[in-house]
């Protein structure tokens, strides 16, 4: 792996409390992809539902194809980010799917059935100039600024019971969200993405963002190999005692 200038990034993943006891295998992906002048890190979640028998393998799908067009677009990541990033990530997608779902030689439907598949997806691609955010469905992303404060970006989904927002959708690509975030500024410090098993795990929005807090503590006062080391166990604690769900969770530091 290249070491970056700037960036680093971590990341777990934990099978869910009430997966392991249903025996369903983890529906969470991780990808992260580092580069001498960028980072990338990647979460999904598969939907996990009856109409979604595949949603595992569309999260790997989606993490894996996210963090290739994203280091493939990276110089003009900013002028296309709303159009062409979006359309392109759903088009490519749907297209490694189809692949998939042939080379696996399951039943030939008309239309494709890409709920079968159906997954969110979170990415943060940390350059040097700026950072840029992208999501489609629930999950959260905070960024954390050099004080320790962390707030939300882009925004913590209000979902309908277990609906959401998903790659599989007609028209995915206009469900997407993004936003460019400046590395000029000295309080861009920290982002932690995750998908939406961790978040559950709290008692309201407040108990997960003060976390992101303490992670920047921990990195200041411990440093990231201890929080790499640990995080696994802490993620299983909160699937634990929390949601029960899958969580994967990344983190980059500046």
């Amino acid at each position: 792996m290249v070491k970056n200038r700037q960036w680093q990034a971590i990341g777990s993943i934990v099978d869910g409390a009430i997966h392991i006891r249903n025996e369903k295998p983890c529906q969470d992906a991780l990808h992260i992809h580092e580069d001498k002048n960028f980072v990338i890190a990647c979460v999904a979640d598969g939907h996990g539902s009856n109409s979604c028998p595949y949603s595992d393998e569309g999260a790997k799908v989606a993490v894996k194809i996210a963090a290739e067009i994203l280091a493939e677009m990276l110089p003009n990541l900013a002028d296309h980010k709303d159009i062409r990033l979006p359309k392109i990530l759903e088009s490519k997608w749907k297209e490694e799917v189809q692949k998939l779902h042939k080379s696996q030689k399951r039943e030939t439907l008309d239309p494709f059935p890409y709920i079968q598949y159906g997954t969110t997806l979170l990415a943060v691609v940390a350059a040097e100039d700026f950072v840029l955010a992208l999501q489609i469905g629930d999950g959260n992303i905070l960024m954390i600024d050099k004080s320790g404060n962390a707030r939300p970006i882009l925004h913590i989904e209000e979902s309908v019971g277990e609906d959401t927002e998903s790659l599989c959708l007609e028209n995915a690509w206009t469900y997407v969200r993004t936003q460019i975030i400046p590395t000029t500024s000295d309080d861009v410090a920290m982002f932690l993405l995750s998908t939406d098993g961790y978040a559950k795990s709290f008692a309201d929005s407040s108990g997960f963002i003060k976390a992101g807090t303490d992670f920047y503590t921990l990195w200041q006062e411990e440093g990231l190999d201890f929080i790499k080391q640990n995080l696994p166990d802490w993620l299983r604690k909160s699937s634990d005692k929390g949601s029960g769900d899958d969580i994967a969770m990344a983190l980059i530091t500046k």
